[in-house]
């Protein structure tokens, strides 16, 4: 990463994500915002910052030395989203209370799990922010298992490489390649800054029809 990571996820956190995924279209990146089955626990939520990936499987292992688990919160450093591929598991609340206390140690700034999560109560008192496809009480041991991390993997449809930066809010969330990062925000704090413009002139009685000629907005 050769950006300040803390200063950039403040000015990401000061978007909206469709304003990215507009700067992502001109890219011709018109699929880079994830299935819309994985949302905020909370919709006041956002996360910003590089992908830190992790893929699991179903695995009824129980064998502590075949599991990788918690070993990978350790991983973690200042910063990262966690992104979980799950391959499409649908019965696991494989990120709990604890993984996200573990996380916040290591200065995680929140989890995109292509799956499921559990103690839900425990993870929204602690406001970390975390986007999810669904809540289960079963446990990890004996049914699912980490099988690699700082790898590709897919989620919600789409390919997230490590350093991939990450930002999601109550509409979805968007994966810019990690080589246009700045580029991108550049960009949409531009689109912010002319939607702004417009919001005023509607305020002021201007037609809205009219506003989208003179800012090139269609």
């Amino acid at each position: 990463m050769k950006y300040n990571v803390n200063a950039v996820a403040e000015r990401f956190r000061a978007l909206y994500v469709p304003a990215v995924c507009d700067v992502l279209d001109d890219y011709e990146l018109r699929h880079q915002y994830v299935d819309h089955a994985i949302r905020p626990l909370d919709h006041r939520m956002k996360i910003a910052g590089p992908a830190f990936t992790i893929q699991g499987r179903q695995d009824a292992t129980r064998d502590i030395t075949k599991r990788m688990g918690p070993k990978v919160i350790d991983q973690f450093s200042p910063g990262v989203v966690a992104c979980y591929d799950t391959s499409g598991d649908e019965t696991t609340g494989v990120w709990g209370e604890l993984w996200s206390a573990g996380a916040v140690r290591k200065g995680c700034v929140g989890a995109v799990v292509d799956g499921g999560i559990r103690d839900t109560g425990f993870i929204r008192a602690s406001g970390f922010p975390i986007f999810h496809k669904f809540t289960s009480p079963a446990d990890a041991v004996g049914r699912f298992n980490i099988v690699d991390f700082n790898c590709p993997v897919t989620i919600g449809g789409v390919r997230v490489e490590p350093g991939d930066y990450v930002f999601g809010d109550e509409d979805g969330v968007v994966v810019i390649p990690a080589a246009l990062t700045l580029e991108v925000l550049d960009k949409a704090e531009s689109i912010r800054a002319r939607e702004n413009k417009i919001r005023v002139a509607l305020d002021e009685g201007r037609a809205l029809a009219d506003l989208y000629i003179e800012h090139g907005k269609f």
